[in-house]
């Protein structure tokens, strides 16, 4: 992930902050020094309970080291919602992904960067719903296969 930030060059990095692909891509972003903004649609603790405690307490002290990193740079910002955490907030959250990408781009390029196989999940998985609108409004998605036999495929959509 680190070699992928090194060769794009990202002015920001705008992420959710579950546990996985997203701490890690902001963990890379922030030893790059690149502006890393964290978007959270419901508070923070719903967040942690929803979306990295269940992954195990290392996870949930690296969410807290990314979220401390965030709020004392200035470069970097936290955009918190007030989604209900009993709702669908995950899918509607992709929206609010992709509006703070395009106001830290400030009109440059933006590209969704998914983790998932590039011809989808059966059934279509949350980050499938992530990339359709991605490219509905016309962004150029990136998408990195997780799966051991194809760790190398990256596909351009």
């Amino acid at each position: 992930m680190g070699r992928m930030l090194d060769a794009l060059r990202p002015f920001g990095v705008v992420s959710a902050a579950a546990a996985g692909a997203d701490l890690i891509v902001l963990e890379e972003a922030i030893a790059r020094g690149i502006g890393t903004h964290v978007v959270l649609p419901i508070p923070v603790c719903d967040f942690v309970k929803q979306s990295v405690m269940d992954a195990g307490t290392e996870w949930v002290r690296r969410f807290e080291a990314v979220l401390d990193h965030v709020a004392n740079d200035t470069n970097c910002s936290l955009l918190q919602g007030d989604e209900s955490p009993d709702d669908d907030w995950f899918l509607s959250a992709h929206d609010q992904l992709l509006d703070r990408a395009n106001d830290v781009a400030d009109g440059d390029t933006v590209v969704a960067l998914t983790i998932r196989p590039p011809e989808g999940e059966n059934p279509p998985s949350a980050t499938d719903d992530f990339a359709m609108r991605a490219e509905r409004v016309g962004l150029l998605v990136l998408c990195i296969d997780p799966r051991p036999d194809s760790a190398s495929t990256v596909v351009v959509t």
